[in-house]
């Protein structure tokens, strides 16, 4: 029998880590865990696939512990969302 593939999804910092925080005050961890929940529903409705999520809720997981959970969930993928901006003073 085939297995699914697995793609481990790692929604990019979390808990006391923001990430980014935009002009209004917008955290990268939120945004970034908001897109991997609706990939994690987009990645288990394909047939063949399964979603395995780093984080599922507002807590820091350390990046040795990411690759981790990973491994151990024998992830054949590993997608990692970041939500970051950077602006150039020069034009």
């Amino acid at each position: 029998p085939k297995r699914d593939i697995i793609i481990a999804i790692d929604a990019g910092h979390g808990g006391e880590d923001p990430g980014a925080i935009g002009p209004s005050g917008t955290r990268e961890k939120d945004v970034v865990l908001q897109i991997a929940k609706r990939l994690q529903q987009r990645v288990n409705a394909a047939e063949g696939f399964r979603a395995v999520m780093i984080r599922d809720s507002d807590y820091y997981v350390g990046l040795r512990q990411r690759t981790h959970i990973a491994r151990e969930q024998k992830a054949d993928f590993f997608v990692s969302i970041h939500a970051d901006a950077f602006h150039s003073p020069r034009p």
